[in-house]
């Protein structure tokens, strides 16, 4: 009897009033997916979603993202190893590559237009802002090698190759 009243009151104790054991929290981007996933599969079927995948809403070009590095090309790299050193602040060698914009060490360029060739080639048209000098502008190159460890910036017949930092 005394096992009758104890199993009664853990029972009693897992009640749906007192906890929710299926309840579990997801971070949004997750729950996001998992209610594309079950829109798609309500859609088309479950099968044909396991077959075909879910459709992916590519993101708006604007003009903003026409002309930014993809982000493989993102962060800073520098000639040598020297640069690479942030605490550095005579680093001449050094740039860091943002969206839209490549900072060096007297020097910054807006991208004007880019042209991705391949995931690891793009071509830019740069306006540079000097110090305290006239802008100009010039189309670089900017190829990744040796995955996506070392940049190549060429604006012919000059050539430069900087390591990830």
């Amino acid at each position: 009897m005394a096992m009758t009243v104890g199993l009664a009151a853990m029972l009693a104790a897992c009640s749906p009033d007192t906890a929710d054991y299926n309840r579990h929290d997801v971070p949004e981007d997750e729950a996001r997916a998992q209610a594309a996933i079950e829109r798609a599969a309500a859609q088309n079927g479950v099968a044909t979603t396991a077959r075909a995948g879910v459709p992916i809403a590519a993101p708006a070009k604007t003009a903003a993202r026409a002309r930014a590095f993809p982000t493989d090309f993102l962060g800073y790299w520098g000639v040598s190893y020297d640069d690479c050193q942030l605490a550095n602040t005579n680093a001449t060698g050094r740039i860091s590559v943002d969206a839209d914009t490549i900072r060096f060490h007297e020097a910054k360029a807006r991208v004007q237009r880019l042209e991705q060739h391949s995931p690891y080639e793009v071509v830019a048209d740069l306006r540079f802002d000097g110090a305290g000098g006239p802008s100009w502008e010039r189309r670089d190159r900017f190829t990744l090698e040796q995955g996506g460890t070392i940049l190549v910036r060429s604006e012919a017949p000059n050539v430069q190759r900087y390591r990830r930092c």
